[in-house]
């Protein structure tokens, strides 16, 4: 009996401590709930909202941040403009480029022409050279450039001073699209420069004012940069470009202006007396080196009968066996 009450006490002791651990979770978990949301709500609350179009709009304060300035500007450039404005239409922008081979009768009158020919057309020189080589034939390099607009009536008129015209290239790159995106960038970042420029105004603190110096630097570099760009595609738009290669026709060069058979037969001679005189002392120099081995020659003569003498004699009594 006394084992059966202490088992059920025990029993009973054990589902109290489950029980208070049940309601411990329940109390947890609603304390969880409620700071959750209160903080949400706190965060949602049109006092924060406030606080924070604040800080955007406050004067150069200690926390305020060089990228804001940066995303004011790129949304005052993605703004559409207004009913009242209307952007200029850009034109087709086409970089044209030409190359021509030709031969013609005077290298120098044709380089005369087509350089007289580009300044009618509003055009310089910008490269030329002529070089002749030793059979007399002649060459010459130009570069020239012409309003886009005469480019082709310049190739029309550089091809009728050519007798043949050996090779001719004729391309165009279309550049529209850079230079849109270029005139767009050009844009953002001016009205980027523009928004430093007033947080330099509001700066008052040294280091605000060597941060926004800093950012402000980096912006010009690349107005610069893009402004660069720009005026190259302009140039190259506006201007075209034509490479002329010249040639002579190869000349055939008489022998001689005049026919001298005396001084050939004359030098003909002399090439003949000088032969044999390097024979007839090939002829001395071979008996005296003769002479000087002499003695030489007579001591192998003796030697080779001594040989034979000594073979003939050991020879004999074999013969006899």
């Amino acid at each position: 009996m006394e084992n059966n009450q202490i088992a059920k006490r025990g029993l009973s002791l054990v589902k109290k401590i489950i029980i208070a651990v049940v309601i411990a979770i329940i109390v947890i978990i609603a304390l969880f709930i409620f700071v959750v949301s209160y903080f949400s709500k706190d965060l949602a609350s049109p006092d924060y909202s406030s606080q924070s179009m604040g800080f955007a709009s406050d004067s150069f304060s200690d926390s305020i941040s060089l990228s804001s300035g940066q995303k004011m500007a790129r949304e005052e450039t993605a703004t559409p403009p207004s009913a009242g404005t209307t952007s200029a239409p850009i034109d087709q922008k086409i970089i044209k480029t030409g190359s021509l081979n030709i031969m013609v009768a005077e290298v120098e009158q044709t380089v005369s022409k087509i350089t007289n020919e580009t300044s009618a057309m509003s055009g310089f020189v910008q490269n030329s050279n002529i070089s002749e080589t030793t059979t007399g034939q002649k060459y010459a390099n130009l570069v020239v450039r012409v309003p886009a607009a005469n480019f082709d009536k310049m190739i029309t008129k550089i091809k009728s001073f050519a007798q043949l015209v050996e090779r001719e290239d004729i391309n165009g790159q279309e550049v529209t699209q850079q230079y849109v995106d270029l005139q767009s960038s050009l844009t953002h970042n001016l009205a980027v420069e523009a928004q430093y420029l007033e947080l330099l105004k509001r700066a008052q603190k040294v280091e605000e004012i060597i941060a926004v110096r800093e950012k402000l630097d980096q912006v010009q570099a690349e107005i610069e940069n893009l402004k660069g760009r720009i005026r190259y595609l302009d140039n190259q738009t506006e201007m075209s470009t034509i490479s002329i290669n010249i040639s002579s026709e190869a000349k055939v060069t008489l022998p001689a202006e005049k026919w001298q058979p005396w001084e050939i037969v004359k030098q003909s001679a002399q090439r003949l007396i000088v032969g044999l005189q390097n024979f007839i002392n090939f002829i001395i120099v071979l008996i005296f080196t003769l002479i000087a081995l002499l003695p030489y020659l007579l001591l192998i003569y003796v030697i080779y009968l001594l040989v034979k003498m000594i073979y003939k004699k050991f020879k004999k009594p074999k013969q006899l066996k």
